[in-house]
């Protein structure tokens, strides 16, 4: 037994080489078949996603029983390293044949309350360590600004310059219900 879609299509005999859209019932028959070939790529994704899924969750699985080990292994070898450092405390690395194990000197690391920051700059004077950002306000413009002529006008009369407007045709949609 053939499905609805497939009796339909048979009895409407629509797709065909050459085939032309020029009546309501032609175009309705469009739309069927767009929104059938929609529900058809929905559940491609679906599928496709639940075997993304599942291999996403192997992988996070792989992975962190991999990490476990890395892990391990890095402390007894910080262990080792630790004890070498406490024979000879003059010991920073040591190459062996897979790698190497060393003691790296670290910068300090800043931390900044930028708000505080910026507060005892200003009061000291030295501005000049201030960084300032300036950007237009765009959704301001275009609700307070007029377009004539291609042109940005401001409130105040004056072309702003800067700005291009692109003047675009009508996109053409199709939307199925």
């Amino acid at each position: 037994m053939n499905s609805l879609q497939e009796f339909l299509d048979e009895k409407e005999q629509t797709e065909q080489p050459g085939f032309v859209i020029d009546d309501d019932s032609k175009a309705n028959w469009a739309l069927r078949k767009i929104k059938q070939y929609q529900e058809q790529q929905e559940q491609n994704n679906a599928l496709a996603q639940e075997e993304i899924d599942k291999i996403e969750a192997w992988n996070q699985q792989a992975n962190d029983e991999a990490q476990q080990s890395i892990d391990y292994f890095r402390g007894l070898l910080s262990a080792y390293a630790l004890q070498k450092r406490e024979n000879d405390p003059k010991f920073k690395s040591q190459k062996l044949p897979n790698g190497r194990i060393r003691f790296k000197k670290q910068q300090p690391k800043w931390r900044y309350d930028d708000s505080m920051v910026v507060q005892a700059l200003k009061n000291a004077g030295l501005t000049d360590y201030i960084r300032t950002k300036e950007i237009p306000s765009k959704s301001d413009i275009k609700k307070h600004f007029n377009v004539s002529g291609g042109k940005v006008i401001s409130p105040d009369g004056e072309v702003v310059e800067g700005i291009t407007i692109e003047e675009r045709e009508d996109k053409f949609e199709v939307v199925t219900e």
